[in-house]
């Protein structure tokens, strides 16, 4: 499962979805029902495990020990 944003091509309405990645084809826009949005990418990084967030990934930020997260 992903976490993925979108913006609809029609309503230029902004929203995230949580789907598998083989799934981000059947999301449609919550306001207007269209199917025609555009995955947008903001940026944000997401961390498998139980790492600690708070120096950005289970490294600790020493990212030549985990192979690198952000």
């Amino acid at each position: 499962m992903a976490v993925i944003d979108f913006k609809c091509a029609e309503c230029n309405h902004e929203f995230f979805e949580i789907v598998t990645l083989s799934d981000r084809d059947k999301v449609k826009c919550p306001k207007c029902g269209s199917k025609n949005i555009k995955q947008v990418f903001s940026g944000t990084s997401y961390i498998k495990g139980g790492g600690s967030t708070k120096s950005g990934g289970g490294c600790g930020g020493r990212c030549g020990t985990c192979g690198g997260c952000h």
